[in-house]
């Protein structure tokens, strides 16, 4: 069995059904977006962290309370995973911007639940993981580290304390570290991933003993953007986990729907 959880706040996902469920987040601080929805705030959660944490509040949730199942994912309710496109007509973008009305026309908009959830246990039975089609990170044409783009983008220091944090708690990372996160350009996005239940509840107590030690040691920005500093670093040490462990990793495209 796959379930896929599409992290919501402000509207219904277009796709929702036996496959997709939608799950709100930021749900103690915003009505429920209609009757019967997932929430994020219910049982062990981390519900008030989510404008720190983004779709991470829902990572957590199930993490901790959904029950045991073979295979779970997580998308957003603007951007699925395109099980149906070659990841070459993809490239360099990792992702394709597309309209409501004509994402309802793809193949994946289209495709039972059953027969695409087939698909993906196919998938899941010869890799470890799906995660979206990497970025490969540059500036003017030269490839640049995941540490690098953090550094361009966000505070250094944050992510220098959340390196030294890993080789604390998980010394045997060092080398990993050096080899994904210091030299490496590749970049998953968006904390999206489908999985096994086990591997999803493994990667997510490591990620969050980390994420947890790191709010201790910083002060959290307040810019806007910049608040959301749980999501960004967690979205580099998907690359860090996945390698580090050697798990086969199927990558595919992503839809944007704007």
């Amino acid at each position: 069995m796959v379930k896929i959880f599409v992290v919501t706040h402000k509207e219904n996902p277009l796709l929702q059904n036996e496959l997709y469920q939608p799950i709100q987040v930021n749900s103690i601080k915003n009505p429920p977006i209609y009757d019967g929805i997932l929430t994020d705030s219910i049982s062990d959660n981390i519900a008030l962290k989510n404008e720190n944490y983004c779709e991470l509040t829902a990572s957590y949730w199930l993490s901790k309370n959904y029950p045991k199942t073979e295979y779970i994912g997580l998308c957003h309710y603007r951007r699925y995973f395109n099980f149906y496109k070659n990841p070459l007509s993809f490239k360099p973008s990792t992702q394709k911007k597309i309209s409501s009305n004509n994402f309802k026309k793809t193949k994946l908009f289209r495709t039972p639940p059953k027969k695409q959830e087939k698909y993906i246990i196919d998938i899941l039975k010869k890799y470890d993981v799906i995660l979206p089609l990497h970025y490969s990170l540059g500036v003017d044409k030269r490839k640049i580290s995941l540490s690098e783009n953090y550094a361009i983008n966000h505070r250094k220091e944050d992510f220098d304390i959340t390196k030294q944090i890993i080789l604390e708690k998980y010394p045997e990372y060092k080398n990993s570290i050096h080899t994904y996160l210091e030299q490496s350009p590749v970049f998953f996005i968006a904390n999206m991933l489908i999985t096994s239940k086990k591997i999803w509840d493994d990667y997510h107590n490591w990620l969050f003993d980390i994420l947890f030690e790191l709010e201790k040691r910083i002060e959290i920005p307040k810019d806007d953007y910049q608040k959301r500093i749980f999501g960004f670093i967690s979205e580099r040490l998907t690359a860090l986990y996945f390698q580090h462990h050697n798990f086969k990793i199927k990558e595919i495209p992503l839809y944007k729907i704007v």
